[in-house]
């Protein structure tokens, strides 16, 4: 195996831990609210733009359609996503006043996380990862594309 083989799946480990310990970490927080992290990126894309339309969604979280109305209907049937427009098939989703509380702890929770987990980096050091990690996921859509 030449060294290049070898660090291209070192990399790929490193970042299926990191998912890992991640999708961990949501899941322990959510799961008081009987919610897992399948729930959190739903959750905090409607905390952050407050109002979207389903297919939003899908865009935002590149899911098919099928992940987020199954992502959607349990959190309605959960009270912390409700359709606000104008009728049954024209609407927006937003959060719930439980949904607003649940995603301001959840986003404090993140935040911690980051936080602590970046506090060794420089700030040219995050750029610098931020920018690389940008790279690789357009490379990574790039070859899902062949």
């Amino acid at each position: 195996m030449e060294a290049n083989e070898f660090f291209e799946i070192e990399m790929l480990g490193l970042m299926q831990n990191v998912s890992k310990i991640i999708m961990k970490i949501e899941d322990e927080f959510l799961k008081k609210s009987d919610l897992t992290h399948f729930h959190a990126r739903y959750i905090a894309n409607l905390f952050r733009f407050k109002r979207l339309k389903m297919k939003d969604l899908n865009n935002l979280l590149c899911v098919d359609k099928a992940n987020t109305t199954r992502a959607v209907r349990d959190l309605m049937n959960k009270g912390i996503v409700e359709k606000v427009g104008e009728n049954e098939r024209k609407f927006d989703l937003q959060l719930s006043k439980k949904g607003e509380e649940i995603a301001k702890e959840f986003k404090r929770k993140i935040d911690c996380l980051l936080n602590e987990s970046f506090k060794k980096f420089t700030q040219k050091e995050k750029q610098t990862l931020f920018k690389l990690m940008n790279k690789l996921s357009e490379g990574i859509v790039d070859a899902g594309n062949i």
